[in-house]
């Protein structure tokens, strides 16, 4: 799995999604000045988010982006592959293609492999949620959604 500039600036834009999740739409002039985008380049993306059913858009002056389901409910390769191409990480063994023609007799073929399965694997568990916990932390600020989110399970 190759991931684009574009697969790397949605999963921004979700996680910028995620962590004002309480609030509401979000413009995409907000999100473009926040995170140092392209206002026209997040309108790509999330054209593609939006019909992969993964954000609602809501046009007109109160409008705006939202993630439609919770952040808990999002796993990074849920996003990256709304914008990637599904190719391999290498191609001695593609996943939908002919393989090496060494495939069958050469050991680092099943290296890449596993390589492979453990990158998707990583992705798929992996979730908005938990991307939110890693920036908290690195960060040393508390998330605006995990405080949301521990104020309601103390209730």
């Amino acid at each position: 799995m190759r991931i684009s500039t574009k697969g790397r600036y949605a999963l921004r834009v979700m996680l910028y999604l995620a962590e004002h999740y309480t609030l509401g739409h979000i413009a995409v002039k907000v999100i473009a000045e926040e995170e140092s985008l392209s206002p026209k380049y997040i309108e790509q993306i999330m054209s593609k988010l939006t019909k992969a059913g993964l954000v609602i858009a809501v046009r007109g002056a109160n409008g705006g982006y939202r993630l439609a389901n919770s952040p808990s409910n999002y796993s990074v390769a849920q996003i990256i592959k709304v914008t990637e191409n599904n190719e391999d990480f290498s191609p001695c063994a593609p996943a939908g293609g002919t393989p090496c023609p060494r495939y069958k007799k050469c050991i680092s073929s099943d290296v890449w492999q596993l390589v492979q399965s453990t990158i998707e694997e990583l992705l798929d568990n992996l979730t908005l949620t938990d991307l939110l916990r890693m920036q908290q932390d690195k960060l040393g600020t508390p998330s605006l959604y995990l405080t949301y989110l521990s104020h309601l399970n103390k209730k």
